[in-house]
This record gives C-alpha cells, structure tokens and sequence, in this order.
C-alpha cells in the first residue's frame, strides 16, 4: 500500500496523536469511493431535494459527501461561506496551491517557525495544514481540482505545530493558547484543530491554560472544532485539545455511515463526519491518494460551522453548535454514543432554523460542560465573608481556601508538566 514519503521517521508517540489527518500511519483501513452508496445516502443526510445544482464549482467524484449533502442543490444556492474567516491551527497552509488561490489570509506563527502562516512547515506529511484549508475551502483547479464545503470562506492559517520546528523553545500549550488567541482577536468564527496530544490523567482533561484561551474564544462568540482522535482501535485515550470542555469533539464516519474504524471513543465526542475516501492535497500542491483521519472529519464541520454562520450571521456560537446536534443523523444508540456523538451532520438542516425548528432547551452538552467547569472553579474561588471565617475554633474557611488553592495549582502544574512530557515530539 502506497505510503506518503516522510523527511523523517516519526516517533510512535507521535504516530497515535500527531496531526491526524491519516498519513502514512492511518493507512490500514483505507476505502474507495463509494459513489452509488453517497448517491443513496443522500436523502438520509439532507432529508430533503431543493433547487437546481449550482454549476460554478465542481468537486471532484470522490467527495463522495457532496451528494451526501446534496451541498451543490441544498447548501450552495444558499451561501459558500462568504464573509466567514475560519482559523486552522495547525502546520501552517501553502497558500500558493491554486486550490486556495485568493482564500488565505496573513496569518501567524505561534510555535516559533517565524512564518506569517502561509508556508506549510510539516515535515512528517508533506502538508497536513495545506490539507485542512483545501477540505474548508478549496477552490478547484491545481492538480487535484478539489473543491472546499465552504470555497467562499476565507482561511487564517496559524502555525501551531512546534514538532516542525526543530529546536523551538515553545510548547505545543502555550503555541495552541496563543495561536486560539490570534485567531480570536483577528476576527475567526470558526477555530480548527485537526491535532491531538495525549490528556488522560489532566484535570477536564485540558491544561488549564488552554482552557483558558477556549473560554476567551467562547466569550467573543468563537466555535472551535477539533479532532476526537486515531487511536480508537488501539490506546483510545483521551486527546486533547477535542477533549477540551468547550470545543467540539468530531468522530469520523466512512461512506457507509459507519464509525471509521480507528476514531476515537470517548465520552466527549459530539459530532460525526466523514474520515475518508477522497485524497489529501499537500503542499506543493502534491496530490496523495488514499488518506483518511479525524482530521478530516474536524475540517468538514468547520466548514459546515462556516455555512451555518454565513447564512445566519447573527446566531450565536452556542446556537450554532445545538442545532449541528439537535439536526445531526445518529449513528449509533443510544445517542450519543462514544464513536459518533450525535451523529452525522446534516448541514441543510443545521442551517435552517425555519424548516428545522430546535427547541431552546434541546441538549448542547459541549457548552454545558464549558459551563459546569467554569462554575465550579468559580466556586473553589470564592473568598469567605468574614462572619464565615470567624466560626468555629479551629483554622479559618479562608485559610482552608487558600491551602486547597495551593494544591489545585500544584496539581495543575504537574499534569502540565504530564501533557508536554507524555508526547515529547510535541514540544
């Protein structure tokens, strides 16, 4: 089976959690495309047939979700993204390729690269952040003619992967904190995180500092999507940042509407989307076939975010978030379940709200986590008022406070210290 060529062998390690996407290492289960099955699928995706196809653009056969959700008839006549800024954290983007001619804006580099993010620096896949871009918002024409689910969206690249960087000083912590952070302040809507390190044994399984940047993007009304992970058939650990309260966790599904054989399990999951069957587009606009990953599936439905906030420009990220659930197809029972969420999006009904009523109070558990967590440390904070330091004989409510605030933060420290140390290659 044809392997992607690599600048250099990549640790195991690395091989479970880096940038997941499915190079080389996700190759044991490969599928071809299945037209005549999308073609069948479609109505179970859309529910439903609408206006002529737009002709403008045309993705290629093996994008066998297009016709899953009837995107060209359904989705486009509607909105292509226009106006939407979607930020992909990741090895950078090359954006010379012509499938992302006029797509990528002036980014940054946030692990030390010293690039403005329009230079793909991956030195293990040969473009894996090129690849993000070209799913959200391709263009067409190059080599592989690949066309985006949101070609009129617009891509800030940042560079956050600090394995590419030789050397480099940063941490994959603090260069995803400040790349959320950029993205945020430079006006993305839409975050995308198709990377993944290992988070078992962290308080909310996410470092706080990283936490804190989700919360900040969460508070300027920011979605951020993340891959669940690839070592479902194997360790199946939780990976951070999609284990991250606050984000949206993607499963992948293959062309039978199946959880892709090696995606991740794990409570947090949310959504599902496809993980393979078309090819990956690298830098240099090199074209490799067979690839697949949870990569892929994040990128889908941060494009998917994309149209559903370009269509809706004043609903909120919250909204948006419940109506990609409370819409999505289930895969598995009960829903949600730890391979796909719940379920399949369903991008033409996440869209509508007219059509598509969702109740007010229909479940959005990735925000509800977000809250219980920030509640909860609002609550460890509080300081006693001074009639409650003064009961009893023993060391005052404040004290106690203070002691176990201590804790918390050596605590916090050592699983920082844990999440950089448990995936050296990630530094």
């Amino acid at each position: 089976m044809p392997r992607l060529p690599l600048a250099s062998p990549p640790p195991a390690e690395w091989r479970q959690t880096k940038r997941d996407q499915g190079q080389p290492h996700l190759r044991t289960r490969v599928m071809a495309p299945h037209r005549a099955v999308a073609a069948g699928l479609a109505l179970a995706l859309i529910g439903a047939v609408a206006s002529p196809a737009s002709a403008e653009l045309q993705p290629r056969k093996d994008e066998w979700w297009f016709s899953a959700w009837d995107v060209q008839n359904s989705v486009w006549p509607l909105t292509k993204g226009s106006g939407v800024t979607v930020a992909v954290l990741d090895s950078g983007v090359d954006a010379g390729i012509p499938e992302l001619s006029g797509a990528v804006l002036k980014g940054a580099d946030t692990a030390g690269g010293k690039t403005d993010g329009r230079k793909d620096m991956d030195i293990f896949e040969d473009g894996h952040g090129t690849s993000m871009a070209v799913m959200i918002a391709g263009r067409g024409g190059g080599n592989s003619g690949y066309v985006g689910v949101a070609p009129e969206a617009e891509i800030l690249p940042v560079h956050v992967a600090t394995g590419d960087v030789p050397g480099s000083p940063v941490g994959i912590t603090p260069a995803l904190t400040n790349g959320i952070r950029f993205a945020v302040d430079k006006g993305a809507k839409v975050i995308n995180l198709s990377i993944g390190a290992g988070a078992d044994g962290i308080p909310h399984q996410c470092p706080d500092k990283l936490l804190d940047a989700i919360g900040y993007a969460i508070k300027k009304d920011v979605v951020i999507v993340a891959s669940a992970g690839n070592s479902g058939r194997t360790i199946n650990s939780p990976e951070a940042p999609g284990s991250c309260p606050g984000v949206v966790a993607v499963g992948g599904i293959d062309s039978d509407l199946r959880p892709w054989a090696k995606t991740q399990r794990q409570p947090y999951v949310a959504l599902a989307a496809p993980a393979s069957g078309s090819v990956f587009v690298g830098r240099g606009d090199k074209v490799y076939s067979r690839a697949a990953g949870t990569s892929a599936s994040a990128a889908l439905v941060s494009g998917a975010v994309a149209l559903v906030r370009a269509r809706n420009p004043h609903m909120s990220g919250r909204t948006v978030v419940q109506r990609l659930l409370a819409t999505a197809l289930p895969i598995n029972k009960p829903v949600p379940d730890e391979a796909t969420g719940y379920g399949a999006i369903r991008i033409a009904r996440a869209m509508d709200p007219a059509r598509y009523p969702v109740p007010a109070d229909a479940p959005n558990p990735v925000y509800e986590r977000f809250d219980r967590v920030q509640g909860a440390a609002k609550d460890v904070n509080v300081v006693p008022t001074a009639e409650a330091r003064k009961v009893g004989g023993g060391p005052s409510a404040f004290v106690y406070v203070a002691v176990g605030g201590v804790v918390v933060l050596l605590v916090g420290g050592l699983a920082f210290v844990w999440f950089r140390s448990r995936r050296p290659s990630l530094r």
